[in-house]
C-alpha cells in the first residue's frame, strides 16, 4: 500500500474531508502539492512536481484512505448449516453473476469467438471485435463471428439460473447483476435484473433506433450477415456494451442496493472486471457467499469452491427447495478447508485443487482433470 494512504488513513479524519479537499482543490486549480501536505500535515518536497502524478496521490488517498481500508464487519459461517439459515432467513440478495454460473457461450473457449478470430487473423487483438469505432466503421466482421456467442433457438440453463428463478419466487431478490450478455436469465422480472455489459434480448437499428429481438437477426447472424433493421434496412448493433460505451449500472440504485441488501451473492466470477468488482467492497459489511470453482480476492462469510450447479444443488436441497429430477450433492463429501471455506466433489471436467500458502490459509485453482478418474 502507498505510504501516503497509510498516513492518511492514521489521520482522524473523515472520507468527506478528504473528498472536499480534493474536489474543491481541482476546482480552484490549487496546487496539489500545497493539497498534499495539507491533507497529510507534514512536508512532502521529496514528491515529484508532475501534477498528474500528484492529483493521481490525492485520489488514492481519498478512496483508500476513507473506504477501502475500514474495517470489515460481517459473519463467518463455519458450518454449512450456518450458510443454510443466511439464505433461508435473508429476503434481499443480492447476485452478482458470471461466466460459470452459466452455460451459454464463452468467448475464450476453443473453438469460440476470440479463438475463431485468431484463427482467420481478422484482427491482431481478437478483443478488437468489441471496440465500438471498429465497429461502427464495419460491422460486417463482429456479424461473421457472432453466430458463436449468439443464444441458441432452444437454450438450454443452468441450475445456477433456476437457482435465482427459486430466490425470484419467494421474494428474496433484491437484484441481479450478470456480467453475461447470453440472455439467459430465467423468470428474473426485469426490474430485478440489470445486464451490466448488455445483453442479445434487444439490438437496435443504427439508424432509426428500432429495437429488434433475438428472432428477429437469428437468420441473418446464422447465415454470418450484417442484420438490416425491418423498418429502414439499417445495419443493426447488438444490445452488447462494446468498449467505448458506458456499461448498464445506475451509481443511485446501485448505492441503495448496498444499504438495502441483507446478503451477498457472487456466483461464478472472478471479480477482475470493474465496475462489478467495486460492489461487495461497497457492501463490505452485508454477509456475503462466494460460489465459485476457485477462490476470488475479497471477505466473504463463506467460500463455496466447487462447480456452481453442484454447489447450488446442494443449497437447494437442504433448503428443501430441489425437485425429484435434480442431482444430488453429498453435504457429508464436501470438505472444509481454514474456517469458512468448504470444496465441493465434482463430476466436470474440472476440480477444485487445493494448496495450502500458510498454516491457517490455502489457494484454491480451478484445474481440469480427467473426468474417467473421477468414476
Amino acid at each position: 500500500m502507498d505510504q501516503l494512504c497509510l498516513m492518511a488513513m492514521r489521520r482522524p479524519v473523515s472520507q468527506e474531508y478528504h473528498s472536499s479537499l480534493v474536489f474543491n482543490g481541482l476546482e480552484c486549480r490549487s496546487d496539489p502539492k500545497e493539497l498534499l501536505s495539507s491533507l497529510l500535515n507534514r512536508d512532502v518536497g521529496e514528491l515529484p512536481d508532475n501534477e498528474d502524478i500528484l492529483w493521481k496521490k490525492l485520489y488514492d488517498l481519498t478512496y483508500h484512505g476513507g473506504k477501502r481500508f475500514q474495517p470489515i464487519f460481517k459473519p463467518i459461517c463455519k458450518d454449512f448449516d450456518s450458510i443454510i439459515r443466511l439464505i433461508d432467513q435473508a429476503s434481499k440478495i443480492v447476485v452478482i453473476l458470471g461466466a460459470g454460473g452459466s452455460v451459454g457461450p464463452d468467448f475464450r473457449s476453443p473453438g469460440g469467438l476470440y479463438d475463431s478470430i485468431a484463427k482467420e487473423g481478422a484482427f491482431e487483438d481478437p478483443c478488437q471485435v468489441f471496440d465500438l469505432d471498429t465497429f461502427m466503421d464495419d460491422p460486417s466482421v463482429f456479424w461473421r463471428f457472432a453466430h458463436t456467442i449468439f443464444p441458441e433457438r432452444y437454450p438450454r440453463h443452468s441450475q445456477a439460473h433456476y437457482f435465482l428463478e427459486n430466490l425470484e419466487k419467494r421474494g428474496k431478490l433484491l437484484r441481479l447483476y450478470t456480467q453475461n450478455v447470453d440472455a439467459l436469465d430465467v423468470g428474473i422480472l426485469p426490474e430485478h435484473l440489470r445486464c451490466v455489459h448488455g445483453s442479445w434480448r434487444e439490438s437496435y437499428c443504427m439508424t432509426c433506433d428500432a429495437l429488434h429481438t433475438i428472432e428477429d437477426i437469428r437468420d441473418s447472424v446464422e447465415k454470418g450477415e450484417v442484420p438490416r433493421c425491418i423498418f429502414c434496412g439499417g445495419a443493426i448493433k447488438p444490445g452488447i456494451v462494446f468498449f467505448g460505451q458506458s456499461v448498464n449500472l445506475n451509481d443511485f440504485e446501485l448505492e441503495n442496493d448496498a444499504r438495502e441488501a441483507d446478503l451477498l451473492l457472487v456466483i461464478g466470477t472472478s471479480l477482475r472486471v470493474a465496475p462489478v468488482s467495486d460492489i461487495p467492497r461497497m457492501m463490505r459489511n452485508t454477509p456475503s457467499i462466494l460460489i465459485n470453482r476457485a477462490t476470488v480476492k475479497g471477505h466473504f462469510s463463506a467460500e463455496l469452491l466447487g462447480e456452481c450447479d453442484d454447489v447450488v444443488n446442494a443449497i437447494e436441497s437442504e433448503l428443501g427447495w430441489s425437485s425429484e429430477t435434480q442431482p444430488q450433492v453429498e453435504i457429508s463429501k464436501i470438505t472444509k478447508y481454514a474456517t469458512n471455506k468448504f470444496i465441493f466433489p465434482s463430476n466436470s471436467e474440472f476440480a477444485t485443487r487445493v494448496e495450502p500458502t500458510t498454516r491457517a490459509d490455502f489457494l484454491a485453482t480451478s484445474v481440469p482433470v480427467d473426468v474417467d478418474d473421477l468414476a
